[in-house]
């Protein structure tokens, strides 16, 4: 086996570079939107009907047409996902898959782990979808293949890469709540130069993120959010073995919020967090030689939180981050469909909160997997071991911390039929404590990681024209981490989560259907509760066609009621479902108009008790897309 010479780094993520099987353009010329190529599943370029786990992709056509006004957003919907958000896009926002926890997902940015705060929660749930090229959404336990924390499952994002002529492109969008977002960019391919430049921002002037009626201490007035954006990609061919690259990008964000005012305060404080992140980055991608690709990735993150209150950053109210990673994954064709990939991932992470904590934590993981295809089968190993450090200093109290797991995948497919394949995967995982669950007032040094198992059965459905995959799970978590009554993280016994998914893609009648389902029950066993903010059931429908020239379609979420938080007796929030209608209409090559109208029925329902969320809303977008 020999890998293409001809397909660009950034059509997959930094762990595979330029890596593709010879028969990956052939699927491209199949139908993309059906069955896709994706690396995040094992690593390696596999057409998504033949991948073992349960894996969803979002392109770059799938973004513009939802026009989606956040991250979360356009993942709600898919299976597997629920968030939680206390108000409009732009305030606090947490990402569960698989029922999980929130701090047990990953977030990939062209491969490279997304930087954490020093609670374990994702500082990159906003990031901006004008940057975005492609998102993959791999579910389950991916502890042999990610490392730590990735249990629920992984959230892949890929940015765009300039390709073709350089030319410019951009869009504007107006809308209810006085919501408006401008972005601009340019890109293109330079000889063996490709670059890509881009920026924005957005502002709305929202909704009074808690509920008033609910809580009479809350500020009524509404809480706005603003951000501004920019990032900027290059990489060069040097020759027919190298490519080189760099990225950057840096976001700001001003978003207020609410909070009960009858514990401190008067119902006129206003309040607001100030967010500054930024990241560099460089790769190299080598290939040793015919069968042997290797990739080197560098980067640097750093975030800021200010919590603001009447115009004053808030006592112990500013909160910092930084994350230094250092990525050598390779990729070696065997004989016949056999890929092995191997590597190391590196990263030193940094925590302060103003006059109170510094915290350091140190991870290195070593991997490696093998995917094998014989006649009719097809096999998926995975190993890796990760060690991490923690330790606090600037204290008169020293703490360190040391954490050893080894974690495995394995998996087996076989072909029933051209049309119908068999799928079935065990994997094991773990999330060591967060640096702040260690110190602290509220610190417990003597937290244990939690350790997962995950057993998945699945069938898949694959013809040209459609993509159905059922899946069954079963996660068991062991020495799960929650807090008590007086907000000190223990670990507090056991929590399961089974279930079935069905996931489903297909052109009918000339019309575009995609359509997911789940069904699960996530339990903390030895507390005898629901975990919080998860439905038992949820699902949605995605229909569209073209019309006389306009493409109009229909998007229908639905949820069962949920939790509100990780305890027994838990108020509850209630199910809802939820419409959205939009239409396109392209005038020329380069110019398309959108609209939607969002929550069409005006539906009242709660993501976090107590929190409002958008009502009915109009949008229009202007887009400009050279071809």
């Amino acid at each position: 086996m020999k890998f293409s010479k001809s397909l660009d780094r950034r059509a997959f993520t930094p762990a595979l570079s330029v890596v593709a099987f010879t028969f990956t353009a052939n699927l491209y010329a199949q139908n993309l939107e059906i069955n896709p190529v994706v690396i995040t599943a094992a690593r390696t370029p596999q057409p998504l009907s033949q991948v073992l786990a349960s894996v969803s992709i979002i392109t770059r056509q799938d973004i513009e047409k939802s026009q989606a006004a956040s991250l979360a957003d356009l993942l709600r919907g898919e299976a597997g996902f629920e968030f939680g958000r206390t108000g409009g896009p732009g305030s606090t926002t947490s990402f569960f898959l698989r029922g999980q926890e929130s701090k047990n997902v990953v977030v990939l940015i062209d491969g490279v782990r997304s930087q954490t705060d020093g609670i374990g929660a994702l500082t990159l749930t906003n990031v901006p979808l004008s940057q975005i090229e492609r998102v993959e959404i791999l579910r389950g336990n991916a502890g042999a293949l990610y490392g730590e924390a990735a249990i629920g499952g992984v959230i892949s994002l890929t940015t765009r890469v300039g390709r073709g002529e350089p030319k410019a492109y951009g869009s504007t969008l107006i809308g209810s709540r006085r919501t408006s977002e401008l972005t601009t960019g340019f890109g293109g391919k330079l000889n063996d130069i490709s670059f890509d430049l881009n920026g924005g921002s957005s502002e709305t002037i929202g909704f009074s993120s808690m509920n008033a009626s609910k809580n009479l201490t809350v500020n009524p007035d509404r809480d706005s959010s603003r951000s501004q954006f920019v990032g900027a990609s290059v990489n060069q061919k040097i020759d027919s073995n190298l490519r080189l690259g760099l990225r950057a990008n840096a976001k700001n964000s001003a978003t207020d919020y609410d909070v009960d005012n009858s514990w401190s305060g008067l119902k006129t404080d206003t309040h607001q967090f100030q967010i500054k992140s930024d990241t560099v980055g460089a790769f190299a991608s080598r290939r040793i030689t015919e069968a042997w690709m290797m990739d080197i990735d560098v980067s640097q993150s750093h975030f800021a939180y200010e919590a603001i209150k009447n115009g004053i950053v808030a006592t112990s109210g500013r909160y910092e981050g930084q994350q230094n990673v250092l990525r050598w994954t390779n990729a070696y064709a065997l004989q016949g469909m056999t890929l092995l990939n191997f590597g190391v991932d590196r990263a030193n992470e940094k925590f302060n909160q103003r006059s109170v904590y510094d915290v350091q934590r140190d991870t290195q993981g070593l991997f490696a997997g093998l995917t094998i295809q014989i006649a009719r089968w097809n096999f998926q190993a995975n190993v890796r071991r990760d060690e991490l450090t923690v330790d606090r200093t600037g204290s008169s109290t020293v703490l360190q911390k040391n954490y050893v797991n080894n974690n495995h995948l394995l998996g087996a497919g076989y072909q029933l039929s051209p049309e119908w394949r068999l799928t079935s995967t065990l994997s094991t995982g773990f999330r060591a404590p967060a640096a702040n669950d260690l110190v602290g007032a509220y610190g417990n040094p003597n937290l244990q990681p939690e350790t997962h198992r995950t057993e998945e059965l699945g069938l898949v459905y694959n013809v040209n024209n459609a993509l159905m995959r059922v899946v069954y799970f079963q996660t068991q978590t062991q020495n799960t981490i929650a807090y008590d009554s007086q907000y000190k993280p223990q670990n507090t016994g056991e929590m399961i989560n089974k279930g079935m998914e069905l996931t489903a893609r297909a052109q009918v009648g000339g019309q575009s259907v995609k359509g997911t389902l789940v069904i699960q029950d996530p339990w903390n066993v030895t507390g005898g509760y629901l975990p919080g903010r998860r439905a038992k059931q949820y699902g949605a429908l995605d229909v569209s066609r073209w019309l006389g020239g306009y493409e109009v379609g229909l998007k229908l979420n639905a949820y069962s009621a949920r939790a509100d938080f990780n305890q027994a007796n838990s108020p509850v929030l209630a199910g809802y479902a939820a419409s959205d209608f939009y239409v396109s209409r392209k005038f020329s090559n380069e110019w398309i108009a959108r609209a939607k109208l969002e929550n069409a029925f005006n539906r009242q329902y709660e993501l976090a008790g107590g929190y409002k969320t958008p009502g009915r809303g109009l949008f229009a977008t202007l887009q400009y897309q050279p071809k």
